[in-house]
């Protein structure tokens, strides 16, 4: 390339800005041509001009791509865009539908608070009729507080009155229960009378055939009948005062219930069965005998 052609293309605008550009933005380019300007670098002036036209060319390409893809996509968004406005004009129709459906409600609400104010004030009067009814039922369950103990002393003292006459019959079970008891292989190693409520039970500690023993607490009456009697001893063997007696005395567990009378009605063998509670007559003797292995009243363990 002769001096005058290099002279042209350094007159050529595009190529000194390009050049220009190259020196700013690559500093080794810029130092060698620093060190080697006016050299045989500027024969190859041209080649590089060339491949800095293609590289521009080929970036234009990019961007000619990247902004058809920009163009498609905004497309797509326009699309898009026409549905949700769609959408939201549906929403706007069906938000006017429920802003009316809210003043509606709020009306109602209205008058319902009105009624709840008015309820309100009803059970306040309420309230104050349940506490004036509340106080005088204290009164009343004082009162009957105070009448179940006169009772209790009542039937206290009413025992002690028909054991002085001689009207009861746990003496008439006391001497015949070992006798019942023997006839069956069990053997009595102690007997103890106790009172709880003005009723007496007598107290037995029983020696099984094989040697176990037990307690059998015993309810006697004078005529048995109906489910009663067995439940007044399932009742005494439940009773803590009771129970808290036993263990004090040493009996032993379990503690079985059975039901003493001088006269015993039909279908009284049967309940006892179906309870669990050993019977005897003064007359008979054993009649359905005590379960000493279960304990469905909730208080029984094996002994030793």
């Amino acid at each position: 390339m002769t001096p005058q052609m290099i002279e042209e293309l350094l007159q050529d605008p595009v190529f000194r800005m390009k050049f220009l550009e190259l020196l700013d933005r690559d500093p080794a380019f810029r130092e060698e041509v620093r060190r080697k300007l006016l050299t045989e670098d500027l024969l190859a002036l041209p080649a590089q001009v060339e491949r800095l036209r293609l590289e521009i060319h080929e970036e234009f390409d990019r961007i000619w791509e990247v902004l058809g893809e920009n163009s498609r996509q905004i497309a797509a968004l326009t699309d898009r865009m026409e549905k949700v406005e769609a959408q939201i004009a549906a929403l706007t129709d069906r938000m006017e539908k429920v802003e009316a459906q809210i003043a509606a409600l709020t009306d109602r609400m209205e008058k319902v608070e009105a009624q709840i104010a008015a309820l309100t004030d009803r059970m306040e009067k309420v309230e104050a009729q349940i506490a004036a009814l509340t106080d005088r039922m204290e009164k009343v369950e004082a009162q009957i507080a105070a009448l179940t103990e006169e009772m209790r002393e009542l039937r206290r003292v009413v025992g002690r009155i028909e054991e002085r006459w001689g009207l009861v019959h746990e003496n008439m079970a006391e001497d015949l229960m070992p006798r019942f008891l023997a006839q069956t292989g069990r053997r009595v190693r102690r007997s103890a009378m106790v009172q709880f409520d003005g009723e007496a039970d007598l107290v037995l500690e029983v020696e099984e055939a094989d040697g176990r023993r037990i307690t059998l607490i015993v309810e006697v009456k004078g005529r048995v009948w109906g489910r009663r009697p067995f439940e007044q001893a399932l009742e005494r063997i439940r009773d803590p005062g009771f129970r808290s007696w036993l263990q004090r005395e040493g009996f032993p567990e379990p503690v079985v219930p059975a039901v003493f009378g001088l006269a015993v009605y039909a279908g009284a063998d049967a309940i006892a069965g179906d309870l669990g509670v050993g019977l005897y007559e003064a007359r008979r003797g054993e009649v359905v005998p005590p379960r000493a292995t279960a304990a469905p009243w909730g208080w029984a363990s094996s002994s030793g």
